[in-house]
């Protein structure tokens, strides 16, 4: 199933997106940026698997799309407390993720 593929493929990116993200953090001794993004970037990829769960569920989209990203940046802010850094750098890697997400997408739908 091509949007499982996609969820898959979502993950590894914003994984390894937040892998080199992390790396660079460390290099450029902005570690707290770095693992802040990193972090938001595995919160936010998530979002590919609960949109499976909203289309099997058939929940109406638009309103599981306000509760389904105002869940993923609550996730972000509370890591971000958790962790005990900037909630903005989460949030950004939250975002990051899905412009992974829809690279992903678009790269699967010009394959097909």
């Amino acid at each position: 199933m091509k949007g499982v593929a996609i969820v898959r493929e979502t993950m590894a990116a914003s994984v390894a997106v937040a892998s080199v993200a992390f790396l660079a953090g460390f290099v450029l001794n902005q570690r707290s940026i770095g693992l802040g993004i990193a972090l938001g970037l595995v919160v936010g990829a998530g979002n590919g698997e609960l949109i499976q769960r909203v289309i099997e569920s058939r929940t109406p989209f638009v309103v599981s799309s306000i509760l389904r990203m105002a869940g993923l940046s609550a996730a972000a802010i509370a890591v971000a407390f958790v962790i005990g850094a900037s909630p903005i750098y989460l949030l950004i890697g939250v975002a990051l993720a899905q412009f992974v997400m829809v690279a992903v997408a678009v790269r699967q739908g010009l394959r097909a």
